[in-house]
């Protein structure tokens, strides 16, 4: 049996691969993008957790139900939660769920997120998985219409820098999760010239002790959560998640947003505490990139290449910086009384005509 494992496994790490090529640098040219041109009102926004778990899957019958964990986010001012069980799309697509599934289950932790994707697949790598064949697998993901996400990459260190620098095709990483939250990655990619987005998730597993108590749950679910020590944790739920434009809250609408970086990822402090508010980014004449905000901010940094901070401005509800000669991107981290916001990068992208 070991025998044809091994068979197995080394025919597909050597068969399912993509070539990893090197990007050419995207962050050049007189022409600054910004991914927010078309964000409608900043106080008028969806909200959505985009990793969530159930008990769909025939491993984890001890978790919770999609209407269980949807009554939980809606409670705290959800529009819509994606389902992302391990290797399968949710069949409860009556309750208009956002699309997707999650790929890996190896020991590693070497997962990859699809978020919008019509059709799941198996994981053909449950040993050991390359570079190459990581690349293999985002490409596969992308041909089937998903938005690619790396999950939790501090998680029993999944991915390295170096890996997260070469592998291709995927479109954001998650830096705030339960696993790790780390903005410093997104400066290693965009510094070398990959336009990755950021990602924010609760990596929902488990609902809070407090939401469980209220279940009408079956006696054998709740003895397998006790045996498994995962009753009478806080959990993670409404948390860290992601913000789009006002009428953004389904699957097929939502991937365009995505793909255009046209979003914001959120962290709060505590479960209790009211919503930072998103701000508002507009470039003038690209020269100059202002923040305005209904919030007055503990702070407002300004980042660039190599992760540098150009500015802090301090117990502000707006911010301006002005565009300089040796910056390639502008990205934003904003401090709040109750979270913390990210921006997706504000980069050069083109010459005029």
């Amino acid at each position: 049996m070991l025998a044809v494992l091994a068979f197995y496994q080394i025919g597909v790490v050597l068969l399912l691969t993509k070539k990893n090529e090197t990007s050419v640098l995207p962050f050049s040219g007189s022409v600054w993008k910004n991914p927010y041109n078309d964000f409608s009102a900043h106080n008028n926004v969806e909200k959505l957790a985009l990793h969530t778990h159930t008990n769909e899957v025939w491993f984890t019958p001890e978790r919770h139900g999609a209407i269980e964990i949807w009554n939980e986010y809606k409670r705290n001012g959800f529009s819509n939660i994606a389902i992302t069980d391990y290797g399968q799309i949710s069949k409860i697509i009556g309750a208009d769920f956002i699309e997707g599934f999650e790929w890996g289950q190896n020991l590693r932790k070497r997962h990859i997120l699809s978020i919008g994707a019509k059709r799941s697949f198996s994981d053909y790598f449950p040993v050991y998985a390359s570079r190459e064949n990581i690349s293999w697998v985002i490409d596969r993901m992308r041909n089937l219409g998903g938005y690619v996400i790396i999950p939790h990459p501090k998680l029993n260190d999944a991915f390295s820098k170096n890996e997260l620098i070469e592998i291709v095709g995927y479109n954001a990483v998650e830096v705030y999760s339960p696993f790790g939250d780390d903005s410093r990655i997104l400066d290693i990619l965009l510094s070398a010239g990959r336009n990755v987005h950021c990602m924010a998730n609760d990596d929902l597993h488990y609902l809070p002790e407090s939401t469980i108590k209220t279940l009408n749950q079956p006696f054998w679910k709740n003895w397998i959560q006790y045996l498994g020590g995962q009753r009478g944790r806080r959990g993670e739920s409404s948390l860290r998640y992601i913000v789009t434009s006002d009428g953004i809250r389904k699957s097929d609408e939502l991937t365009k947003s995505l793909q255009n970086g046209s979003f914001f990822c959120v962290k709060k402090f505590f479960r209790e505490g009211e919503d930072p508010k998103i701000p508002k980014i507009e470039i003038k004449n690209n020269k100059e990139i202002i923040v305005s905000s209904s919030e007055r901010y503990l702070e407002i940094r300004w980042i660039g290449q190599n992760g540098e901070i150009r500015k802090i401005d301090p117990d502000r509800n707006n911010s301006n910086y002005q565009i300089q000669d040796h910056d390639t991107y502008i990205r934003l981290e904003i401090i709040g009384l109750t979270g913390s916001i990210l921006s997706n990068a504000m980069y050069r992208n083109g010459s005029k005509p």
